[in-house]
Parts: structure tokens; C-alpha cells; sequence
């Protein structure tokens, strides 16, 4: 045992977070009414930084892509883009005859003829463009929309379609491409959103209900929660106006289920304590005072782990994940600053009634208070033979969450924009239909743009270089100068000035898929060659499109996971010794969340992609599921060690271990479950990505409330030692 200072966190009575404590109550009803005072003028000051709109696709854009900048020079090359994000899928069961192929082809060429600023390309069998005569039971008409919003895009191609659908006849007309797709996902998440929310506060208000037996509880969760969103809101907007930040749908939902699962983590820590002390006699200003002293520094600490790791999201280069990183980050603080002043006051405030009907009492001498003892024999039985046997219990903890983790290696990331939305949307089934007809590359091909002094006039070497496109491994057709079909503008594949030519390239493999990537790979690398074959020496070339884009996102995003891990991991690390001064806990603390966080991913790897057949997850699930698990981590972590330190201060290790293992577990269990459940509510948006993300998460805090902090840090603690091997303490 330490004969060394007392362990700061086991001395609530002394020091400046005690002073802290007494002073919120004290202040108690100046608290509460700042509070109301904040949200108020916050509500009527500030903008709304969530839910914020024209914040889709751009987002899911690398910062800096070679692919878009090939884009833009073709653009501005050529005067007419050949990469289209939007289409119309017409279908006709039986065919289109000859009579409607004309009306088809009439119809187009007088939106092309038109002031909309809408041009359109129509395809048909086999992907290529459409000259007349019968076309097969699918038409797919690409769309060029002029400089407009996202939902302008999409207005402009859905008016195309129905007129479209009158002029061929067609029995149904799907809109579909990325940006209807985006503009598809943003409707779902505004729908659903509501449902994410009412679906959180039904499962929180329930466990809590049955949990404590209290109606002021849940009442009070959801009313902490309430203020702590207005407030983040309006200080993400804040932020935003000044910074130009602009966030995403997506992140609405996480942030919400963020502040619900962190919350209840903070009140069910304080009702725990405040319970005791009131059992133990303790006035109810006294016991809030005293849980505030107690408290406050591990969740202030655990608060800072979280918003420390979520910020270092901002580090990484890529929009889409960097709007995440001060999103939580602001939504944790909040929700720290509500439980440390908040929580605390109306404790103070209502005293015992909190816990109406259920009354609580003073214990009799001898009786365990049942705030803080008296846990199930059962539990005690198994921290108790965690006590005395530590390693094997390491050792079968490490099996299950390593095999579990093994999923990892078969894990495809993409960035299925169109197939992760629900079958029931027009997007989804327009890119069905195409597919199916036609081959999945035709919904969004790729382009080669081929650059040169004059190259555009070498119509032999450039027809000879479509050839050897053509006859590469998993390319289905190949569209360029060797024919210029009379539907498409003139010029399309060779620029006026003859200084450079391009070809629209259709893939065998799906565009987002993780297929097509190394198809378009493979093709980079044999391209010089092909080039030089073909006679057009000293040409230099480049490929765009949304297979090029979104690997260049996927890449982006894993390499940002690379960079931003290492500063996530060194926050948790020099937070955790700062509180726990000790040399070997803040590693096998961080070390245990690392393993959770890997068993959850590979879990998902397994469901998802094993035995739901999808091709890939979504390109940022990875990193946003290791970056929140590593940082919801630390509450359970500094609660519970914490908790076994102070007891092994004037017991032997292994009853230290059993007793406050014990005690801690249903705390620990209940805001572990409530927190895996509000993230469980996001499996209410029908998107894939979101779905994923719901389960990870889900997977992931299960494996850490019932595997992890019951099990194998309190091994570990058994085998490294508790106050022993704190820094700055002297060992007998």
C-alpha cells in the first residue's frame, strides 16, 4: 500500500474541486437561472450551426484532388463537360420501338435547343449513345445542369424526366447520380431525424424509469439534454458564421445521440454518489457538494479525453470527417459544463424528492446504503475471481476481442452513395434499372483526358489508343474520337484547338464500389505504354470521375485516420496521467480501448460485409468509429479505476478490485447501455453509412461495458498493481 499522498480523486473533501463543489451549490438557484438565461439569448442571438442546408456533396469532396482539377481544365478545354452527376432512367417493358425512340430523340434535341441551360445525352444499349431505331426496354439520358444548388439540379432533372416519360411513352422514369443522390440522402435525414430523437428519449426515459423508479429523473435527463443541445447549436453556429465551417446533415444525428448516451453517463455517475451520502445521512447540499468535489475531476478530465480526441478529426484534410471534430467536441464540453453546474444545483435543490416516488432514507449502522453496495453475488463472485486470477482472465478477454478483431482483414472501404440509400428511393432504383440493363459502370463512367500539342489531330493514333483501352480487364465500353455520333455536340472528344482529346470510359464494375478503384489503377499504370504504342509520343494524360473521386476521398480519409490517431491517442494518454499520475495505467487504459475499438469494427466488417453481402463500408466509418471509441472510453475507464484506487488506499488489492469493481458495475452498466442505445436510434435513417456507424458504435460500447471495464481492466489492475506504481508515490 501507498504511505504517499492521498489519492486526489479519493479526497472529494479537500482542494479546489471540493471548493468548486460548494460554491455551485451554494449559488444553486444562480445557476439554474443562467442557464435558462443562456439558452435564451442564445436562441435569440445566435445562428443554428446543425442542420445546416447547401452542406451535401460539396463536403464529401477531397481538398485537394487531382481528379477534380483534371475536371476543371477539361472544362474549360473542351466548353462542354463529359462527366455527368445526374441522369435520367427511362424503362418500358417490351422495348421502346423506333417510333418512340424518335419522340425520345425529339424531345432531347429541343431541351438542348432550350434557355433551361439543361443538356442531355441519351444512352442506350450496350451504353452507347443513341442514333435512332429501337433502344432496348432502358434509356439512360445523361444530364448536364448549369451552374445551380444541388436542389436546383435535381428540380431541372426531374421536370427533364416527366416530360421525358410523356414524349417515350416510358412506363417509369427514375432521376439518379450523385447529386440526386445527395440531395436524396439530405430528405432522409431530415425525415428521420425526428424519429432518431423521439426513438433516444423513449430508451433513455425508459432505462432510467426502470432503473431508478423515479419520474423527476428522466425528466431531468431529458431537460440537460435539451439545454446543453441549444447550446452547442448555436456555439457550432457561431463558430461556423466566424470560420466559414459548414456542417453536414450527418452530423446531426451523432451529435444528438453524442449528448444523450454522455449526459446520462454524468447523471447516473452523480446519482449514484448523491444516493449514498444521502443514505449515509448526509444533507442533500452536503452529499451534492461532496459528489461535485468527487466528480469533477474525473469528468471534467473524461470530457477533455473526448473533445480532445474528437477534435484532432480537424486535422485530417478532409471536409466531410473535419466538421465532425468541433462538432462533438463543443456538444461534450457543453454537456460537461451542464453536469458540473446543472446537475448538481437542482440535486441540491430537490434533495431526496429526485427519486420520487421511491423513498430514500437514512441506513441503519451496519446497513449498506443500496446507492453504493449490496450488488448481486453473482457480480461480486466474478470480480472476485477476476481478483485472483488476473491473467487468464487477460488472456480470454485478449482471444475473444482478437478474434473478433480478425474481421479487419477482409474490411473494403468506399463511398456507396447511391447503393447505401433504400431501395424505396428513385435514385436507388434508377441506378438498379441501369444496372441491370445496362452494366453498373454506365451510372457513372470515368474520363481520360489525353493532353499534347496537336494531339487532337492524330485521329489514327487516338482511335488505336481507344482500341487498347477497350480490350483492358474490366472495361466495358469505351466512348472517344473514333466516332463521333451525331447525338453528341460536335466536339465533344476533341478539343478546337487540337490540343487535347478524351474518352469516356465504362467500367465492368460498379463506379463506387471497391472493384473499381483498381480497375482504374491497373489502367493508370499501363497507360504511358499504351500511349506510346499508340503514337501519340509525349503526351501526358489524366483520369477523372466519381471512381477517381471517391478513391482519392477513401485514401484521403484512411490516411487521415493515420494522422489523426497518433495525436487522439497522445490527448488520452497525457489527460490520463495528469489525473491518475501513474506510469502503466494510462497505457493498458488506452491499450484496452484500442482492442475494444478494433473487435467492434471487425464485428461490423463481419455483419456487413459477411453476412448482409454489402461490397464495402462507408469510407469514414472507420475512422469516426475508432476516434468516439477511444474517447467514450475514458468515462468508464477514470470512473472505474478511480473507484478501485480509492478502496485499495485502506484495503488489500484484491478485495479493492472486488469491492469497488462491484460497486462501480451498475453504474457502469446502465450508462453504458443507455449510451449504446442513443447511438442505436441512428439505425432509424435508412442509409448505409449510418447504419454501419449505429452498429459499430452499438458493438463497440456493449464490448466495452460488459467485456472491458468488468473484466479485463480490473485484470489488469490486479496484474500491474493499483496505487503502488503511481508516480510520485513511495511502495512498501
Amino acid at each position: 500500500m501507498s504511505d504517499g499522498d492521498p489519492d486526489p480523486i479519493a479526497a472529494p473533501g479537500h482542494g479546489v474541486a471540493w471548493g468548486l463543489g460548494r460554491a455551485i451549490v451554494w449559488a444553486r438557484f444562480l445557476v439554474v437561472a443562467a442557464w435558462i438565461a443562456a439558452a435564451l439569448l442564445a436562441t435569440s442571438r445566435l445562428p443554428s450551426g446543425l442542420g445546416q442546408e447547401g452542406a451535401q456533396l460539396g463536403s464529401l469532396l477531397p481538398r485537394s484532388s487531382k481528379a477534380l482539377a483534371v475536371e476543371a481544365r477539361s472544362l474549360r478545354t473542351f466548353g462542354f463537360p463529359l462527366i455527368s452527376r445526374s441522369m435520367v432512367v427511362a424503362r418500358k417493358d417490351g422495348g421502346f420501338d423506333a417510333a418512340a425512340g424518335a419522340a425520345a430523340l425529339r424531345f432531347i434535341g429541343r431541351t438542348d435547343r432550350s434557355e433551361s441551360g439543361l443538356k442531355a445525352v441519351p444512352f442506350a444499349a450496350e451504353g452507347r449513345p443513341l442514333e435512332g431505331g429501337p433502344i432496348g426496354d432502358t434509356l439512360l439520358v445523361y444530364l448536364y445542369v448549369g451552374p445551380s444548388t444541388e436542389d436546383e439540379a435535381t428540380t431541372a432533372s426531374e421536370h427533364f424526366a416527366a416530360g421525358l416519360r410523356r414524349a417515350s411513352g416510358a412506363e417509369t422514369t427514375h432521376v439518379t447520380g450523385a447529386i440526386p443522390a445527395a440531395t436524396a440522402e439530405r430528405d432522409l435525414v431530415e425525415e428521420n431525424l425526428p424519429w432518431v430523437e423521439i426513438a433516444t428519449v423513449v430508451l433513455v426515459v425508459g432505462i432510467l424509469l426502470a432503473y431508478y423508479r423515479s419520474l423527476v429523473i428522466p425528466l431531468l435527463c431529458v431537460a440537460a439534454v435539451g439545454l446543453a443541445y441549444v447550446i452547442s447549436d448555436r456555439l457550432l453556429g457561431l463558430i461556423a458564421e466566424r470560420f466559414g465551417l459548414i456542417v453536414p446533415e450527418e452530423v446531426e444525428p451523432v451529435v444528438i445521440a453524442l449528448l444523450f448516451g454522455v449526459l446520462t453517463d454524468y447523471l447516473v455517475f452523480f446519482l449514484s454518489g448523491f444516493r449514498t451520502r444521502l443514505e449515509r445521512g448526509e444533507r442533500a447540499r452536503d452529499a451534492a457538494s461532496a459528489v461535485t468535489g468527487e466528480l469533477l475531476p474525473v469528468v471534467s478530465t473524461a470530457a477533455l479525453m473526448i473533445a480532445g480526441a474528437t477534435i484532432t478529426l480537424s486535422l485530417s484534410g478532409v471536409d466531410f470527417l473535419a466538421a465532425f471534430g468541433p462538432a462533438m467536441a463543443i456538444s461534450v464540453l457543453v454537456a460537461a459544463v451542464v453536469s458540473l453546474t446543472l446537475l448538481p444545483a437542482i440535486l441540491a435543490l430537490l434533495g431526496r424528492f429526485v427519486f420520487l416516488p421511491r423513498r430514500v432514507g437514512s441506513t441503519k449502522e451496519g446497513e449498506a446504503p443500496s446507492g453504493d453496495a449490496g450488488p448481486p453475488k453473482a457480480r461480486r463472485k466474478v470480480l472476485g475471481l477476476v481478483a485472483r486470477h488476473p491473467l487468464p482472465v487477460v488472456a480470454l478477454c485478449l482471444v475473444a476481442l482478437l478474434a473478433a478483431a480478425s474481421g479487419l482483414r477482409s474490411l473494403e472501404l468506399g463511398n456507396p452513395i447511391i447503393r447505401g440509400l433504400p431501395t424505396s428511393t428513385q435514385s436507388r432504383q434508377g441506378y438498379d434499372e441501369a444496372s441491370q440493363a445496362l452494366g453498373p459502370g454506365v451510372v457513372g463512367p470515368a474520363m481520360l483526358v489525353v493532353e499534347g500539342e496537336g494531339v487532337g489531330g492524330e485521329e489514327a493514333a487516338l482511335g488505336s489508343l481507344q482500341g487498347r483501352i477497350e480490350a483492358q480487364p474490366g472495361i466495358a465500353r469505351v466512348l472517344g474520337p473514333a466516332q463521333q455520333p451525331a447525338s453528341l455536340p460536335p466536339g465533344v472528344f476533341v478539343a478546337p484547338d487540337h490540343s487535347a482529346a478524351r474518352f469516356l470510359i465504362v467500367l465492368e464494375a460498379d463506379p463506387d464500389g471497391p472493384v473499381a478503384p483498381e480497375i482504374l489503377s491497373r489502367l493508370e499504370s499501363r497507360l504511358p505504354r499504351m500511349i506510346a504504342q499508340s503514337g501519340l509520343h509525349g503526351a501526358s494524360f489524366g483520369l477523372a470521375g466519381d471512381t477517381s473521386v471517391g478513391h482519392e476521398l477513401t485514401e484521403d480519409t484512411w490516411q487521415a485516420g493515420l494522422k489523426v490517431a497518433p495525436v487522439a491517442l497522445a490527448v488520452l494518454l497525457l489527460l490520463l496521467w495528469a489525473l491518475l499520475r501513474s506510469r502503466a495505467a494510462p497505457l493498458y487504459l488506452v491499450g484496452s480501448s484500442l482492442l475494444v475499438t478494433a473487435a467492434s469494427l471487425g464485428l461490423t466488417v463481419y455483419v456487413f460485409q459477411g453476412m448482409l453481402g454489402y461490397n464495402e463500408l462507408a469510407f469514414f466509418v472507420p475512422v469516426a468509429t475508432a476516434i468516439l471509441m477511444l474517447a467514450l472510453g475514458a468515462d468508464y475507464n477514470v470512473f472505474l479505476i478511480s473507484r478501485i484506487w480509492r478502496e485499495a488506499e485502506r484495503r488489500d488489492l484484491r478485495a479493492a478490485i472486488r469491492t469497488a469493481g462491484s460497486r462501480a458495475s451498475s453504474a457502469i452498466a446502465v450508462a453504458g447501455l443507455i449510451l449504446a442505445l442513443s447511438f442505436t436510434a441512428v439505425w432509424l435513417i435508412p442509409i448505409a453509412a449510418f447504419r454501419e456507424l449505429a452498429f459499430a458504435l452499438f458493438v463497440g460500447l456493449m464490448l466495452d461495458t460488459w467485456v472491458a471495464r468488468p473484466l479485463l481492466v480490473p485484470a489488469l489492475v490486479g496484474l500491474f498493481g493499483a496505487s503502488t506504481e503511481r508516480a510520485g508515490n513511495s511502495t512498501t
